[in-house]
């Protein structure tokens, strides 16, 4: 480096330099002037004492006798103000002493003075003594006189307190002028070197960086054009981050809602909870499975939010207990409308970027449904071997039963007809052609149905079945509900929906066992469906019976066989539809039939599954 560019750190130095000499140059200057000012004071207090001390000399002079002086001194103390005066007589011993150089404390005790023999010698030379001590308020002046051969000393001593104040600040001023200096000195090397260590640091971070300046003159507009060629980079950097922040911010906030609403979108129920095990978030699918409210639940602890669920509450505990994963554990909770809900329970700890845990979800999955639908298969599986076996075996008892007809037949043509053979005959016949219809009916429950898709007036099919069903149940009103403008036609078998609409109309009309009743079928369309509702007011299907009125051969009446609810689910099912009941007591029965609009195919899977030979 140069020396042009060295300069500033020597301007520094000097600029300091000639800073501390002004300050000493002004301490120099006003000592100068306070002695100047303790001088004056004291030329005009000796001058005072002089003109005092000079008055009674000349007095000494005219009168001669020490005694006359009285008068005089008092009135010279008066008119100058004087603290004290005094005439002493030199006699030929004490000017001897002052000689030898003897001290003449008796002669100055009654003043309170003290003076030192060497101070006393200019007074045999006939000089004036000025004595004053630095500090004290009194100022004494000795004046030598004669008369007749005798000497005299004249003492007059006045007090000036701004003497010995002055002289006081003198002292206090050179001892602070001093010190002063020293710190002055000090503070002086410290600010040069505070000033100059942040400019030697900012210039060597340049130069590490590269960007110092070298061809921009001196030290200062070196580092100055390089510091303005980095804030101008900087600021086009910020620019750069702010839209980056910007961005980002969008992005994350675009994220966020995104989020937002997967979680509410999806069917899964989602809680997180934080490294305290409070709720941080809720999605809607945990309120409609558990049935909450919309609620802000953050803050709560899991033991409050799952206060109602004993079995979730329980999981959760065991979980944080082990800090093992929960994967799909079931769980039962009593839903709002008193059944059983299951739910499939996951629960993964949280972990951020550094892997540390900062708390933990839980999924709840509701597994009702395909519950439901595990116990279906699992019924349409045994159902399945059990009809393969049961269907050989109805085979083989339909031609037995067909020969026990046809040998019945032969008896009762050879029987006369009022015998009580014949009678007995005719008992055997009856019950062996209701064996035959029986295994009928089984077969064709159990046996793989084909349908035949064509165009169903849905309105006119359930009129047929009422014109045919009612003749048979005169005390039963059957109605139907219908507006043939609102329904379309629909793709079906209409042999097999007539078959299963009649055997659930047909169970409506036997539940009032020969009593007064109404049933009324309702034809509307839902969506992507056509819902057909049966419903009576008849005495309800006891609850104990609800899960089994579906099973093959079960009849809550003594005279039903139990295959035209199952036939009839079949053939719903079949139509890719849906079949669902309810019911309570002495409130009457509701059958729902829906079925799809759409004109296509029923799948092959599920046409095989609805084909299956069940029980």
């Amino acid at each position: 480096m140069n020396s042009k560019q060295k300069a500033f750190s020597w301007e520094i130095r000097l600029g300091l330099a000639l800073i501390v000499l002004v300050l000493v140059v002004l301490n120099f200057a006003s000592h100068y002037t306070l002695y100047r000012v303790r001088e004056s004071i004291e030329e005009r207090s000796k001058d005072e004492l002089s003109e005092a001390a000079v008055v009674i000399a000349n007095s000494i002079l005219r009168g001669g006798e020490i005694q006359l002086l009285d008068s005089v001194v008092k009135d010279v103390t008066y008119t100058y103000n004087l603290d004290c005066a005094s005439v002493f007589h030199l006699g030929y011993e004490r000017v001897l002493a002052i000689q030898r150089g003897e001290p003449l404390d008796t002669l100055f005790a009654g003043i309170g003075l003290s003076p030192r023999a060497e101070d006393l010698a200019p007074l045999l030379r006939n000089h004036p003594v000025y004595i004053h001590k630095p500090g004290a308020k009194e100022t004494y002046l000795l004046f030598p006189a004669e008369s007749v051969g005798s000497k005299y000393v004249i003492c007059v001593a006045n007090q000036n307190p701004l003497l010995g104040s002055v002289e006081s600040a003198g002292r206090i001023l050179i001892f602070f002028a001093i010190l002063g200096i020293l710190v002055i000195a000090y503070v002086a090397s410290k600010f040069a070197r505070l000033v100059l260590y942040p400019f030697k640091r900012l210039r060597e971070k340049a130069e590490e960086s590269g960007r110092f300046d070298a061809t921009a003159g001196d030290e200062v507009s070196g580092l100055i054009s390089s510091y303005e060629q980095i804030i101008n980079d900087l600021r086009v950097n910020e620019k750069e981050l702010v839209r980056l922040n910007r961005m980002i911010t969008r992005k994350a906030q675009d994220l966020e809602v995104y989020n937002d609403y997967i979680l509410k979108s999806i069917p899964t129920g989602i809680i997180t909870l934080d490294a305290e095990h409070r709720i941080s978030t809720v999605n809607s699918a945990v309120e409609h499975i558990l049935n909450l409210e919309s609620h802000d639940y953050r803050g709560q602890t899991y033991t409050e939010f799952f206060a109602k669920f004993e079995e979730l509450r329980h999981v959760v505990e065991v979980f944080i207990q082990s800090s093992g994963p929960v994967n799909n554990e079931k769980v039962s909770i009593v839903g709002h409308d008193g059944k059983i809900v299951v739910l499939a329970v996951s629960i993964s700890w949280l972990t951020d970027g550094c892997g540390d845990r900062i708390g933990f979800s839980v999924l709840l999955n509701n597994q009702t449904e395909l519950e439901k639908l595990q116990e279906e298969l699992e019924l349409k599986r045994r159902m399945a071997s059990l009809g393969e076996m049961a269907g050989g075996l109805a085979h083989q008892l339909r031609n037995s039963a067909a020969a026990m007809v046809g040998f019945a037949n032969l008896i009762v043509k050879k029987l006369a007809p009022e015998s009580v053979a014949r009678e007995n005959a005719d008992l055997l016949l009856k019950e062996s052609r209701e064996v035959e219809a029986l295994l009928a009916r089984f077969l064709d429950f159990a046996r793989p149905l084909k349908p035949a898709l064509a165009d169903v007036n849905l309105c006119r099919l359930i009129e047929e079945i009422i014109r045919v069903v009612q003749p048979s149940y005169p005390n039963v009103s059957l109605r139907r509900t219908c507006d043939p403008a609102s329904v379309p036609t629909i793709a079906a078998d209409e042999l097999l929906l007539k078959q299963a609409v009649t055997n659930i109309v047909d169970n409506a009309c036997r539940a009032f066992d020969g009593g007064r009743g109404e049933v009324e079928v309702t034809i509307e369309p839902s969506g992507a469906f056509v819902r057909i509702a049966i419903a009576d007011n008849g005495p309800g299907i006891p609850e104990k019976y609800h899960d089994r009125i579906f099973t093959p051969f079960f009849s809550g009446s003594p005279s039903g066989v139990g295959l035209g609810l199952p036939l009839a689910r079949k053939i719903v099912m079949l139509h890719n539809g849906q079949l669902d009941f309810e019911s309570r007591l002495t409130s009457g029965t509701r059958f729902d039939i829906a079925l799809p609009l759409t004109k296509d195919r029923p799948h092959p899977a599920d046409q095989a599954a609805a084909q299956q030979p069940t029980a």
